[in-house]
């Protein structure tokens, strides 16, 4: 997926507008008239509300009022917003005198309603524009990059990034090609790799794009073709400055970022639609699964404490979506102690690869072999889906020890957020012997995402849990 969601904050500064219309108007119907209550069903007054947003939403649409928004200042904004009111206000009165439903308004109403427009409008603007840029901007949820440049380069990028104060990204490391500065820092940012690790880098950090800007003449020692291959193969988007020629690479688009005209590679290109009814979605089934959760703990937490005095809870790191590190909950299976005892029992690992599972693990208590019969002892991490770690579909969440033994098309498996289910677990789940086998899996899971795939997983896993099939 790309990783400048160029359209996403565009779409909610106009519903922020639009509800600034809404607002303006009822305020003034009732600073006018008094009682909104009478007036609301007089004559026009209910559908010219509806006309006004709709055609609001042309406007901010044909005049693309969100192109320039994160950088301009506050006199620029107040102007933008007065622009667009005169258009509506223009707009509205042009309407009104062709339909003949001017009489059904006074003219203090109109001058009241734009002025608490302009005014409500402007204020939402300041503190959107601030919500992005001060707050999702440091957020883990926005898109981390890694920039591939040279060191007399290096500076040039920062400050171009810097100035266009875009929201959708931040750039958390730099790669300088040609010397060494690993340790150091340019204008802040760490230099985290040279040519020689860039990959293993990349393969361990939180990472969603990579932006590369070289000069025409950079030597052609570095492999650049072979260079963004692998890290597409690591599901990583990768945007290079388009005055390098000469690629013969698939699935490239042209975007603009920072400034600068960019070639963006994708692996998979997912619908943003999509993927907000994805989240709802899980925001619906993660309160749900939250309330059994609390209800399902009154009878399991005391089963687990009375076996086997200790926490709850177990929580450990997990490694999600592009390499981003949460912690994750269950109720706890195994008996105190049990990761320290883990060491001992390497050597029966029952899966080939960088995974580990065994059939009868000595560490389950009675109580947590009946929990993951029954996949119970799950239920707590809907609350790492309501958190927005987790998704109710997706792949499963690797160990840091296992995550740092990944190869970078490994790292591909964690393109989308990872799941309290997967295609995997309901094709076999733990009767699956072969890593590679799950990787394939959940490669083929995040190339061939869609609602429907989703939602038969779900029900899938709903018969799998029922008839505990494959879980140990």
């Amino acid at each position: 997926m790309a990783f400048i969601k160029r359209n996403l904050p565009g779409r909610y500064l106009l519903l922020t507008d639009c509800l600034s219309i809404i607002v303006s108007y009822i305020l003034a119907a009732c600073i006018r008239y008094s009682e909104i209550t009478r007036y609301w069903y007089y004559n026009t007054f209910g559908w010219v509300l509806v006309f006004m947003v709709v055609l609001y939403s042309a406007v901010f649409v044909a005049f693309d009022t969100y192109k320039e928004f994160s950088r301009r200042g506050y006199f620029d904004e107040f102007a933008e917003v007065c622009k667009l009111n005169t258009i509506l206000s223009l707009s509205v009165t042009a309407f009104l005198f062709l339909t003949q439903e001017g009489a059904a308004f006074s003219r203090l109403f109109f001058l009241l309603f734009f002025l608490l427009n302009i005014v409500i409008t402007y204020t939402i603007r300041q503190y959107f524009k601030w919500l992005l840029l001060g707050v999702y901007k440091k957020c883990r949820s926005n898109s981390k990059i890694m920039i591939v440049t040279t060191f007399h380069q290096a500076e040039e990028v920062l400050n171009r990034i810097n100035n266009e104060n875009t929201w959708e990204y931040v750039a958390t490391y730099l790669t300088i090609l040609d010397r060494d500065m690993v340790g150091k820092r340019i204008l802040g940012v760490p230099v985290k790799a040279n040519e020689n690790n860039m990959f293993e880098v990349a393969r361990q950090e939180t990472l969603d794009g990579v932006f590369i800007h070289l000069p025409s003449d950079y030597p052609v020692t570095f492999q650049l073709e072979e260079a963004i291959n692998q890290f597409k193969n690591m599901g990583v988007d990768v945007s290079l400055s388009i005055h390098i020629f000469g690629l013969k690479l698939s699935e490239q688009n042209i975007q603009n970022m920072s400034g600068y005209h960019v070639l963006t590679f994708n692996n998979r290109v997912f619908n943003e639609y999509h993927l907000h009814i994805k989240r709802l979605i899980d925001i619906l089934g993660g309160l749900v699964g939250c309330i059994l959760t609390v209800l399902l703990g009154i009878f399991i937490a005391p089963a687990i404490v009375i076996e086997s005095p200790g926490p709850v809870f177990f929580s450990q790191t997990r490694v999600g979506k592009n390499g981003r590190r949460f912690r994750i909950y269950k109720f706890r299976s195994m008996c105190m102690g049990a990761e320290e005892k883990k060491v001992q029992l390497l050597a029966q690992n029952e899966i080939s690869g960088q995974m580990f599972k065994l059939t009868h693990d000595p560490r389950i208590t009675k109580v947590g072999n009946f929990l993951r019969k029954t996949s119970l002892d799950e239920f707590p991490q809907f609350f790492n889906v309501l958190k927005g770690d987790m998704s109710l579909v997706g792949t499963r969440p690797p160990t840091e020890e296992e995550f740092l033994q990944y190869e970078g098309r490994h790292k591909r498996r964690l393109a989308l957020n990872c799941g309290l289910t997967g295609l995997w677990q309901v094709s076999g789940r733990s009767d699956i012997k072969d890593f590679e086998e799950v990787v394939n899996m959940d490669l083929k899971y995040i190339d061939n995402w869609s609602l429907r795939m989703d939602l038969k997983i779900i029900l899938k896993t709903i018969y799998v849990v029922l008839f505990a099939r494959g879980s140990r």
